[in-house]
């Protein structure tokens, strides 16, 4: 036997559990690790600059590509997780993110009611560097949501449906958001409670994952746009 037909007869032959380390170890480990360090030890720049935004674009379509072929090779498809680009399904993404909002905006209010005031990590104002590219920008807004939602929603929540464990996978996935997001301080942590448990239970009740995409690419989108242009 050829050495691809070895290696796909292998990875075919992972455990269930096997194949959820490698996915999220895989797809989370380095950015939770540099979020964790980042919260511990922030530094005096903003975490996002255009290096970063470039070095994004790289390293998550590397990755992507990677789980996706070993996925797919397991018996992973679009259909499964859900993922079928419609005009419906847009337009329901775009209220989706109005949904979410009004949560970050609810999160907000409570939080400065209990005297919580939200700030980024150490001496840090703003959550990017001024003069990003557009092009960057528009590819990180495109790329970064399908990558994180196949995974986090996708994968997660459609591996614990299917085991009966939903409470749990949901759990998992709200846990990793806020640990890759630490580097953002309380701020980050107050957007992605409710972004978070308004994409989940959207996912597990209808299986259909590109509202929640269209939903994650909107605020990535507006997050990131008013750092576009010079210094």
């Amino acid at each position: 036997m050829n050495t691809i037909g070895v290696i796909r007869r292998r990875i075919r032959g992972f455990a269930p559990e096997t194949e959820f380390g490698i996915v999220i170890l895989g797809a989370f480990a380095y950015f939770c690790l540099g979020s964790v360090l980042s919260a511990l030890f922030p530094g005096t720049k903003p975490p996002i600059s255009q290096s970063h935004l470039a070095f994004l674009v790289i390293y998550e379509s590397v990755v992507l590509l990677l789980l996706g072929s070993m996925l797919y090779l397991r018996g992973w498809t679009l259909n499964r997780i859900g993922l079928k680009i419609t005009g419906k399904d847009t337009v329901v993404g775009i209220g989706l993110a109005l949904v979410g909002y009004a949560g970050f905006v609810a999160v907000w209010w409570t939080a400065a009611a209990c005297g919580i005031h939200a700030s980024y990590p150490g001496s840090i104002q703003e959550i990017a560097s001024h003069g990003l590219d557009l092009s960057s920008v528009i590819a990180v807004s495109i790329l970064n949501p399908i990558y994180e939602e196949t995974f986090l929603c996708g994968y997660i929540l459609t591996d614990a449906k299917e085991n009966k464990h939903l409470a749990a996978g949901m759990s998992v996935s709200l846990a990793i958001r806020l640990i890759y997001h630490l580097y953002q301080g309380s701020v980050g942590v107050l957007v992605v409670i409710p972004l978070g448990l308004a994409f989940s239970i959207w996912y597990a009740r209808t299986g259909r994952l590109w509202p929640v995409i269209v939903a994650h690419g909107l605020f990535d989108v507006t997050g990131l746009i008013r750092f576009v242009g010079p210094n």
